[in-house]
């Protein structure tokens, strides 16, 4: 059976050559919107993340040409669109965005670390409070859900991954961003196995 996911291919130097996977949906070229290394990300939307788990041979292709590439393979959760009810629950399909991202556009990643013995809280959190709430931000368009499940190179990563894409204008460190930060958010982050991964992107290419 086919799981649709995402690889997020990071690298502090810059490639123009697009990896010959197989399924992909869509193709966000990013750079580093936060002063924060490695500077690029490739982020591919596939149907299917099967063939990545046991794909070290094309990793290792990559990185003989870019020694500081790593590879990112997770799973799809859910999401939101502009079309989810603001107060419903988020959509389990479809994985790839319904209208690409523009360029310029902003995409925060979150890599969050729940304790296993919390994970169930997170989720609820996340899909009962959280995510909803970020779609208050003026600026957002939509938002995805990700577990980790495999990677290459050296990069840190994260359990589990929110992608929240925003409007070159955007309310980001605003009132309505900052009401995100409820009581419930506050005991996700005393439950964190480890500090959170925040990163923001700016959207450089679409495909």
């Amino acid at each position: 059976m086919a799981v649709p996911g995402i690889l997020m291919r990071l690298s502090e130097g810059l490639s123009s050559t697009t990896l010959p996977l197989p399924g992909i949906e869509a193709l966000y070229t990013l750079r580093a919107d936060d002063n924060e290394k490695p500077r690029n990300n490739t982020v591919y939307f596939l149907n299917d993340i099967s063939p990545l788990l046991s794909a070290k041979d094309q990793y290792d292709d990559d990185s003989a040409t870019n020694n500081d590439v790593s590879w990112i393979i997770c799973s799809f959760i859910n999401g939101r669109d502009i079309s989810t009810p603001k107060d419903g629950a988020p959509q389990t399909s479809p994985h790839k965005l319904p209208t690409p991202a523009a360029l310029e556009s902003v995409l925060v990643v979150n890599g969050s670390t729940p304790r296993p013995d919390k994970e169930a809280d997170y989720h609820a959190w996340y899909d009962q409070e959280h995510g909803a709430k970020l779609t208050q931000v003026p600026g957002w368009t939509a938002a995805r859900r990700y577990a980790h499940v495999k990677s290459y190179g050296a990069s840190e990563t994260a359990s589990f991954y929110g992608l929240n894409f925003y409007e070159e204008e955007n309310g980001l460190g605003g009132p309505e961003w900052k009401a995100g930060v409820t009581d419930w958010t506050l005991r996700i982050r005393s439950n964190a196995a480890k500090p959170n991964i925040r990163r923001v992107w700016k959207v450089m290419a679409t495909q």
